[in-house]
């Protein structure tokens, strides 16, 4: 390394324009590196539908869901696997850890699904398989227009489709809530009853109208030429004249028209949208990957306006999201706070070390930023919040080295050495400390990166900039400032020292602790020891709210099955919500939940009672609430108290996965009893003060028509059962013959009888396959009304009934959680069934677990530097002891600001352990060189605290200064952090000057 800044120095022509390139290389990097607003935290999951057509929840449960479970089993790598069981479908869902390669389980998946086929029963369809559920949206429009109906609406949509997907950097646009129109062939069974034909012989019949056979070619003397067949049924009136019988007897023709109502219909099952209470069609956009997304917005959004410019009137297009204006806010927000940093940092080491040497010092600033985006072009790091973030992180510490060389040669030049021997052995005398603790940093950092969850995977690029940036920073420290310093530094007055004031008052203090070492370290024992004690006053909040005016809201209605139901319901909480003068717009979807607008917002499962309402607002527009916290307890008691036809669930957005405070999950084998032990639960956590949306999920039961068929008497008959079921299944739920084509659209034509209500049932003809005879229904079979559950929840393969809560902002979830498991434990039998806790208490311990491992991990890389830096064992404990002085100013940091203990918050203390640590590293290297040279131990300490002090304070306070930009950003998630670090990096920079020697001297005074 000698020769390397050596050179530097002497070349430093060639070292300067080597540095114009890499800023120049920067500045081009940080144009073109994709700019997002988060990291793409996108979950691992799947999701297999299958459909099983007239089957009842719990022959769905039974037949198909426990099947698919067995099979998604089989995976590696499984978080969970979650399982719903309607009438007629079943839907598992199962998500992936982090640690597994998920393509190649995707691939797994889908082979152990084709090879479960054959064991399904006949009649259920083939599974179906979704792997990209939680892509995000990037661009969400609603068309929407009164006067105009919905395959107009979805005509205007096809328009905008077209011109936006050519877009370069869009991957896809899709056209969401087109209702499909069909053909429904809706049979008479009183016009049929006459015929010998049944409802499956003309669903037959249809099919085989509508085959197309290549018919083939005649070869004559010209060559070959093709044989045209008839065509395939291409318009209605092809299917009304389509003929179904013909009299033996008379020859009368008797045609489809004759037995059966053929119309055009909207497909009930698909999901529909409203925006602003009108119905409306959705074109949801989706970005590449590694796109510079305001890039792209800038041209859609240009493209967009032309669009909009030339459609009617009576038109609406609203953008429910448009993440590239979010992206751009949220990236040149962060690139302020930057940027008001840097002159912070500036500012600091201006006044610290002179115009000259503060020049020299701030040019790292820009050459490590320039690297770093250097770097993180190459790595494939995008620049948003989290990155950015990382750099204001680091930008006070990227002077650091810088700082304690110029300082180290500033020296030297004063002592007499040429500015290039002064350079030279001030930045090699300083090269191994500097090593050391950028090193003891990134050690500190580098657990970071292995942190669990979705929240690990959100903060990943913090450490990995963090590290990039301070790898930077020491090749400029060493390879730079020295050969600048050559050319500029020059000879100061020692006397005009600006810190002689503070190294004064040090000196007396730093006198009183070594002429009572015990009695020193006996008080910050004292004080370390009730800061510890006072972090039990910091609320926990591990996952704050997003910095987003979005709140969405999960609705279920009470009547299972019924759209129509549903529909009404969402529009009761629509008029609800316009109400209120914060609402600026809604989104709604009815029969399943909207296109996925964020990364982690929930997902609905398709399902005729569900449905999710997205809604921005704005606080500033009323006075009423201080913060979107308050708006979403306000409308959940409106809700809870006012709603009726349902409950719905309000959620703001958050980085972690979405979930109650309070998650109770019971399962076991009799589902009587786990619904008694629910509703106890559900009655006690209801009662207890601060609780709010408390919510039962357990199976309710509907009255469902029994069909008791009597077997003999129906073999007498000659009918089979799949005679009875496969034609009762066609009757009430119909099902698509074949397809109509019609100007390059397809139709598809659904048969289905007439039947409106149980007699029809009865007076339903059933033809045999055996006598060609059709006998009603009520000859061979009786019809009772009985209970049936409406659909069956299960969770990693147990039926699962969870009571989950949400809890008020002044209670403690902590305290809730407590409360309900001594109630469980108390005052419940709970012996037959199985109890997990999730919620709140769950993540909390799964992300403190995560933070204590990766802190103890730096601690012990971190050790092991100081231990090969040092070769003591000894010496290492006094600078780690630095760390324990960070969490005094920790504490009375969140509790002076009132802050609550966040994940940020614990990453910032795991990070600490790096940064603290260099203050010390610095002051004992210093001692252990003075004793080399002749000082005693007391000598030494008192000398090192002269000699070290300035770039002590001014690496801190320049760390300090450029923390200050987020702490006034108020962002939820890193203005915590910014408040942790400076709080333990100020109050440890104050006592680790006194408290680190007088440890040294402690156990250094009696040697030699």
């Amino acid at each position: 390394m000698s020769k390397i800044i050596l050179a530097t120095i002497k070349e430093r022509k060639v070292t300067i324009l080597l540095s114009v390139l890499v800023l120049l290389f920067g500045v081009y990097s940080y144009y073109f590196i994709p700019k997002q607003e988060n990291p793409d935290t996108s979950s691992p999951v799947a999701q297999i539908v299958t459909v099983y057509p007239g089957a009842s929840a719990s022959d769905v449960e039974e037949l198909i869901t426990k099947p698919v479970e067995d099979a998604v089993a089989e995976l590696d790598g499984i978080e969970y696997i979650k399982s719903f069981s309607y009438d007629n479908a079943s839907i598992v869902i199962v998500m992936l850890n982090y640690d597994v390669v998920y393509e190649e389980q995707w691939d797994t998946l889908r082979i152990n699904m084709d090879e479960i086929k054959p064991d399904l029963p006949s009649g259920s369809w083939a599974p179906e398989i979704e792997t990209d559920l939680t892509e995000s949206a990037g661009i969400i429009l609603s068309v929407s227009g009164e006067d105009y109906t919905n395959g107009q609406l979805t005509s205007f949509a096809e328009q905008f489709k077209e011109k936006l997907e050519v877009i370069p950097g869009i991957k896809k646009m899709e056209i969401e809530g087109d209702l499909e129109k069909e053909i429904i062939v809706e049979i008479d069974n009183d016009k049929l009853m006459p015929y010998n034909i049944s409802i499956n012989d003309i669903y037959d019949l249809i099919r085989a109208q509508n085959v197309v056979i290549p018919s083939g070619s005649i070869k004559t003397d010209q060559g070959k030429i093709n044989l045209k067949a008839p065509q395939s049924i291409s318009s209605q009136r092809d299917i009304e004249d389509i003929i179904v019988y013909i009299s033996e007897e008379t020859g009368s023709v008797v045609r489809l028209k004759d037995v059966a109502d053929i119309y055009f219909a909207y497909n009930e099952d698909d999901l529909k949208f409203r925006d602003n209470g009108k119905k409306s069609i959705l074109l949801t956009g989706y970005f590449k990957d590694n796109e510079n997304v305001v890039l792209v917005g800038k041209e859609v959004r240009s493209t967009l306006n032309d669009l909009i410019d030339s459609m009617p009137e009576g038109l609406e297009i609203n953008e429910v999201l448009f993440l590239p204006e979010d992206v751009d806010v949220a990236v040149s927000d962060f690139i302020t706070n930057l940027l008001q940093g840097i002159v912070f940092v500036i500012l600091v080491v201006l006044i610290g070390m002179g115009l000259r040497n503060a020049v020299i010092v701030s040019i790292t600033i820009p050459l490590s930023i320039a690297a770093t985006f250097i770097c993180m072009s190459f790595m494939g790091i995008d620049i948003q919040q989290v990155s950015i973030a990382a750099l204001i992180i680091a930008l006070g510490i990227l002077v650091d080295n810088s700082i304690v060389i110029s300082d180290a040669i500033q020296i030297k030049i004063n002592e007499g050495l040429s500015k290039l021997d002064a350079s030279f052995q001030g930045a090699k005398e300083q090269s191994i400390p500097v090593l050391a603790s950028t090193l003891t940093t990134i050690a500190s950092f580098a657990p970071l990166m292995v942190l669990p969850g979705e929240a690990g995977i959100f903060a990943k690029s913090l450490p990995q900039v963090v590290m990039i940036s301070l790898v930077a920073s020491y090749m400029v420290a060493m390879l730079v400032t020295p050969a600048l310093a050559s050319k500029f530094f020059h000879k100061t007055d020692s006397k005009k020292d600006s810190l002689a004031f503070v190294k004064t008052q040090y000196h007396k203090l730093l006198k009183i602790n070594l002429d009572k070492p015990k009695t020193a370290l006996f008080i910050v024992v004292v004080i370390f020891g009730v800061s510890l004690a006072s972090m039990l006053l910091v609320e926990i909040k591990m996952f704050p709210y997003v910095d987003k005016d979005i709140i969405y809201f999960n609705l279920t209605s009470e009547v299972s099955g019924d759209l129509e139901k549903n529909e009404e319901f969402i529009k009761s909480v629509e008029q609800m919500l316009l109400e209120e003068p914060e609402i600026k717009s809604i989104t709604s979807s009815i029969g399943g939940g909207l296109p996925r607008f964020y990364m982690t917002a929930d997902m609905i499962t398709p399902s005729d009672d569900k449905g999710q309402i997205l809604s921005r607002f704005e606080i500033e527009k009323n006075s009423r609430f201080n913060n979107k916290e308050a708006l979403a307890i306000y409308l959940q008691d409106k809700f809870d108290t006012e709603l009726i036809g349902g409950y719905c669930t309000v959620n703001l957005l958050e980085i972690n996965m979405p979930g109650p405070s309070i998650d109770v999950r019971l399962s076991g084998g009799n589902i009587e009893e786990v619904n008694r032990i629910a509703e106890a639960v559900f009655e006690e956590l209801s009662s207890l003060d601060g609780t709010i949306n408390v919510q039962n999920d357990k199976s309710t039961y509907k009255y469902e028509y029994s069909l008791e068929v009597d077997q003999d008497l129906a073999s007498t008959f000659g009918l089979t059962k799949y005679d009875i079921q496969y034609q009762i299944n066609l009757a009430l739920n119909g099902s698509s013959a074949s397809v109509m084509k019609v100007e390059g659209k397809e139709y598809d034509i659904k048969v289905k009888s007439n039947i409106r209500d149980i007699e029809d049932i009865k007076n339903l003809p059933i033809k045999s396959q055996y006598t060609n005879e059709k006998i009603l229904v009520k000859q061979f079979a009786k019809v009772s009304l009985k209970e049936e559950l409406t659909s069956i929840k299960r969770y990693d393969r147990d039926t699962l009934v969870s009571v989950t809560a949400d809890v008020r902002p002044e209670v403690s979830a902590s305290t809730i959680q407590s409360a309900i498991e001594e109630f469980i434990d108390t005052e419940l039998d709970t012996s037959d069934i199985k109890i997990k806790y999730g919620g709140e208490s769950d993540t909390i311990t799964k992300y403190l677990a995560g933070l204590a491992s990766a802190g103890i991990a730096a601690l012990i890389i971190v050790y092991v530097i100081l231990l090969i830096q040092f070769n003591s064992l000894i010496q290492p404990v006094v600078i780690l002891a630095s760390i324990p002085l960070s969490f005094i100013g920790v504490a009375l940091a969140l509790l002076i600001s009132g802050t609550p203990f966040t994940f940020t918050v614990g990453l910032g203390i795991a990070s600490l352990f790096g940064i603290v640590v260099n203050n010390a590293i610095l002051l004992i290297e210093y001692i252990n060189r003075a004793r080399k040279d002749g000082l005693g131990v007391r000598e030494a300490c008192e000398d090192s605290v002269e000699k070290r002090m300035r770039p002590i304070l001014l690496s801190s306070i320049t760390t300090i200064f450029g923390l200050i930009p987020l702490v006034l950003a108020q962002s939820s998630f890193f203005t915590p952090m910014a408040i942790a670090l400076i709080g333990g990096l100020f109050l440890s920079t104050l006592l680790t000057l006194t408290v680190i020697p007088t440890i040294y001297y402690m156990l250094e005074r009696g040697k030699a």
